[in-house]
């Protein structure tokens, strides 16, 4: 690793400066045609993003779990779907962090810092964070930098884009200063009206998808008021310029809309938990804090006492929960955790075929069974084929794909095993093992004529796509 995560904030910074642009120093609503094609294609604007993605998965920033992934992926499309963007697919991540920021990358990545998360006081006021991230990705804000930028020369962006992708963001961001002068007063203003763009569609949004906009005005009161430790950790101020004009103006607008619902779900607070016992360094303190007065809290504690493999702790206190809400996923989850931490491995897998029968729709069940099965050297051929039918629901998720590839492999299933560990290697940015795995299996007895030749077109694929991902977009051919 080049650096300490805590020192990263600066790529972050680089992300979200790569999500602004040079637009009317006039504050106007946003218009969202797209005359910023013939610069950069939604084509290549996807390249970026899933680069850049595939990067941060690299250096493990992303948290996997499926639990937040799926919590901010259904929040993230409620209200990107209110856009009616048939043009991208929108990607919702949490980042490992205790740092208070969120960014966009091209092509629909967007990222929340888990600190950003825990510092929400309710559902409306992240949803408002999202919308307004979501809003830089439709306005397509890099597109417009690009075209606009004082010295929009392809070296220029070829340097700040290989920073990125050779993890190296201070080299992007001196090339950014130095080929854009985004330290110029000019800039600084141009970058202020594009967050107030942001703002404004980021309202409309929360507004169609029934969330309290005045959240939004709430949550960077919050973040101007922040003291002490909240402070220290806070980038967002920095990343996204805050002025008091700006909360004027949402306060304003939101004023004018019909704000009966702030939509804190349950799963939000339980996400909350997750998140912070993930981050807490002092155990012992937290549940000596942590009264179990409600559930919310009683699970809190014990995601606390796992943490310090106080696992039949854990287990008493969610037995009785789940006897009470056996349809909680939070609360099951926990305790099938707590199964597993006292090595109870088949009473965890009988629990999750009950739950399953209780939830058939749920996507995290199946997951977790198949974990199992991958942990303890299960093969099943039917539960895989069963997982694979969400497989759209976790294809970016690397841990996903090392999971099937090892269930395929007990199986002795050469050829899924080995597709499923090459796009593992792929989504961590390891190119070169992704291409190893289909060489090596393109050559062993356990694959057939035909799926020899599907091995060898997958690795042809892979070099051509990702080797060298920046050509397409600079007018390099290295492939058909």
């Amino acid at each position: 690793m080049l650096f300490k995560f805590k020192k990263y904030s600066t790529f972050f910074l680089l992300l979200i400066l790569l999500s602004t642009a040079e637009i009317s120093a006039q504050e106007r609503a946003p218009e969202l045609g797209d005359p910023y094609s013939t610069v950069l294609s939604l084509k290549n604007e996807e390249l970026i993003g899933l680069s850049s993605f595939r990067r941060l998965q690299k250096f493990n920033y992303i948290i996997n779990d499926p639990l937040i992934s799926s919590y901010i992926n259904y929040l993230g499309n409620l209200l990107s779907r209110n856009l009616l963007d048939g043009d991208r697919r929108y990607t919702f991540f949490v980042v490992n962090s205790e740092q208070i920021n969120a960014f966009a990358i091209p092509g629909g990545y967007i990222g929340l810092n888990a600190g950003l998360i825990l510092l929400t006081e309710n559902e409306a006021q992240l949803a408002s964070v999202v919308a307004h991230e979501i809003s830089h990705v439709k306005l397509r804000h890099t597109a417009e930098m690009m075209a606009n930028s004082r010295r929009n020369s392809i070296p220029l962006w070829i340097g700040i884009f290989a920073g990125i992708f050779s993890g190296n963001p201070k080299a992007s961001v001196a090339a950014l200063q130095a080929g854009i002068g985004f330290s110029s007063q000019k800039n600084i203003n141009l970058i202020r009206s594009n967050e107030v763009e942001a703002d404004t569609l980021g309202l409309q949004i929360l507004e169609s998808s029934e969330f309290n906009t005045a959240e939004m005005a709430k949550l960077f009161e919050l973040m101007q008021n922040a003291k002490g430790d909240v402070q220290k950790n806070l980038a967002y101020l920095s990343t996204h310029p805050m002025f008091e004009e700006r909360i004027s103006n949402s306060q304003n607008r939101s004023s004018a809309s019909n704000n009966k619902m702030i939509n804190s779900s349950q799963d939000f607070s339980y996400i909350k938990n997750i998140i912070e016992v993930s981050l807490t360094l002092d155990i012992n303190q937290a549940i000596k804090n942590t009264k179990s007065s409600d559930i919310l809290s009683r699970h809190k504690k014990a995601l606390l006492y796992q943490k310090k493999s106080g696992f039949d702790k854990s287990l008493k206190i969610l037995k009785k929960d789940l006897e009470n809400e056996p349809t909680n996923l939070y609360i099951a989850s926990a305790y099938i955790d707590g199964l597993l931490g006292v090595n109870k491995i088949d009473e965890a897998i009988n629990e999750l075929n009950y739950l399953k029968k209780l939830s058939p729709l749920n996507k995290i069940y199946p997951y977790k069974l198949a974990s199992i099965y991958a942990d303890y050297g299960k093969g099943s051929s039917v539960l895989a084929k069963s997982v694979e039918n969400n497989r759209d629901f976790y294809n970016l998720n690397p841990d996903f794909h090392r999971m099937m590839s090892k269930i395929y492999l007990l199986e002795n299933n050469k050829y899924q095993g080995s597709l499923y560990l090459s796009n593992y290697y792929v989504l961590i940015d390891n190119i070169k093992m992704s291409l190893d795995v289909l060489s090596d299996a393109s050559k062993s007895n356990l694959v057939s004529k035909t799926e020899k030749k599907r091995l060898l077109n997958k690795r042809s694929e892979i070099l051509c796509k990702y080797n060298r991902p920046l050509e397409p977009i600079f007018g390099e051919k290295t492939c058909n």
